[in-house]
């Protein structure tokens, strides 16, 4: 895939001041289901990768969801060799959810034949923002920009990967961080979507 067909950035100064990214996501939990490479790999395809649901009850959440996403997309496009399936451009993905007179908040509650129906794709990884935190003043924020620290923020998530034809979970994994500092996103998609993408399932098989 050329770097021209990627998505459009949409990094903001807030999103990535919210994400301050210090813990490492060595420890998250993760699943993987037990008959993944003999009942899903095979005949799986084209992996979709859909907008990821804000659960909580900052506005700011929905932003945070699209940073992440953009940052797994980006990671798993880099390794797209390494893997035994193709991960839809998420401008292709958006376009199709878009056409069909979707919204990007509907399109994240479809179950995943629906979404994988409407998508052409044969598996879905999808999410979700459940906690978003960013602690202090709000009329603090350009300041918090300028000395390059944000106090106490916090984000945490989840994806999974579910088939298209059962709707079936087959991979799981949560993410956690929290920290002191304004992550850029070259950090943002080494530290989420990098682990990500190093856990992603669909690996061939080293010879």
């Amino acid at each position: 895939m050329s770097k021209s067909a990627g998505p459009v950035r949409t990094w903001t100064t807030l999103s990535i001041a919210a994400l301050a990214l210090t813990l490492s996501l060595g420890c998250a939990p993760r699943f993987l289901a037990h008959n993944f490479t003999t009942d899903y790999q095979a005949h799986t395809k084209v992996v979709a990768l859909a907008p990821i649901a804000n659960l909580t009850s900052n506005p700011e959440g929905a932003r945070a969801g699209q940073a992440i996403r953009e940052a797994i997309f980006d990671e798993l496009t880099k390794r797209q060799d390494q893997y035994t399936v193709t991960i839809q451009d998420i401008t292709e993905t958006d376009k199709r959810i878009h056409d069909a007179g979707m919204s990007d908040s509907a399109a994240s509650r479809l179950p995943a034949p629906e979404f994988c129906k409407l998508t052409g794709a044969d598996a879905v990884m999808s999410g979700s923002v459940t906690r978003y935190v960013k602690k202090g003043v709000a009329g603090q924020i350009a300041s918090a920009i300028l000395s390059n620290s944000v106090t106490g923020s916090e984000v945490r998530a989840d994806v999974a990967v579910y088939d298209g034809t059962d709707g079936k979970m087959t991979f799981q994994h949560n993410i956690q961080k929290k920290g002191g500092f304004l992550s850029s996103p070259d950090e943002l998609r080494k530290s989420v979507g990098a682990t990500v993408a190093g856990k992603f399932p669909y690996k061939k098989r080293s010879h």
